[in-house]
């Protein structure tokens, strides 16, 4: 019955090095084993988010939060076509090899002496090749304005709280790409809103992290204009150099009193 099992039944196969890890979910894990086994001899795919939760039996929510979880480890490379409609998905530096080493072999059902050593050969170097991957996409994320606008809410809310837990900066500049990709949001107003609301008295305690920010924008934006509009736009008193006003200054001349 195994035999059978195993001559009827398609396995994904998943690196031995990334299986163990335990800061990807398990859904994260059944992705990339998917898009690894889709990739062809292009070297990328491009399955729909349906696709994937087909393939996968997860939930579309689960499916966009993993890919961005991976994107942002540097496991995959996600470039996105047509105004973000279609996604070209290829495996980054970190799992490209040992990916690409099983799906060469994975073919034939006996590995050859060759093929053994070139994977043992690749998964030792997935560690060296993985921290490679991980430091240039963070260089890149912090040269962004994602990740500039990320750091600014942490060091407003720093200077509140000095011993404000330290969030994972690169989740929180995926939220704030995502409300700049997808919520079409300009780095401008986020900024501004986000000054305001470390600025409020009331929001300052309810926005701790850009995930509430992006769930928040419109009801905070809207707050800050109605709040901007309805400050008193006279100006200013000006006082001599006694320190009075024109009114009491006719008053002592005059007698009448104000």
């Amino acid at each position: 019955m195994t035999s059978d099992l195993q001559t009827k039944t398609k396995f994904y196969k998943l690196p031995i090095d990334i299986a163990p890890r335990r800061d990807l979910p398990a859904g994260a894990k059944i992705i990339l084993a998917v898009i690894a086994d889709r990739i062809g001899e292009n070297d990328f795919c491009w399955p729909g988010v349906r696709t994937l939760s087909n393939d996968t039996g997860l939930c579309i929510p689960t499916i966009i939060e993993s890919l961005a979880r991976l994107e942002a480890k540097g496991f995959i490379k996600i470039d996105r076509q047509g105004n973000g409609r279609v996604n070209h998905y290829s495996l980054g530096t970190g799992s490209a090899q040992e990916s690409l080493a099983v799906k060469k072999v994975k073919r034939s059902r006996k590995f050859s002496t060759t093929a053994k050593e070139t994977l043992a050969e690749a998964l030792k170097k997935v560690a060296h090749n993985q921290t490679d991957s991980l430091n240039q996409t963070n260089t890149l994320r912090q040269n962004s304005n994602e990740f500039r606008l990320a750091e600014l809410l942490l060091n407003l809310i720093l200077e509140r709280k000095s011993d404000f837990r330290k969030p994972n900066l690169q989740m929180w500049t995926v939220h704030v790409e995502r409300m700049i990709r997808l919520d079409k949001r300009t780095p401008e107003r986020i900024e501004a809103v986000m000054r305001w609301c470390q600025r409020d008295s009331f929001w300052q305690a309810n926005i701790l992290s850009t995930a509430k920010l992006r769930e928040k924008f419109d009801q905070l934006e809207l707050k800050m204009k109605s709040t901007k509009q309805s400050e008193p736009t006279t100006a200013p008193l000006v006082r001599d150099k006694d320190g009075l006003t024109p009114r009491q200054r006719f008053a002592k001349k005059t007698g009448v009193p104000i």
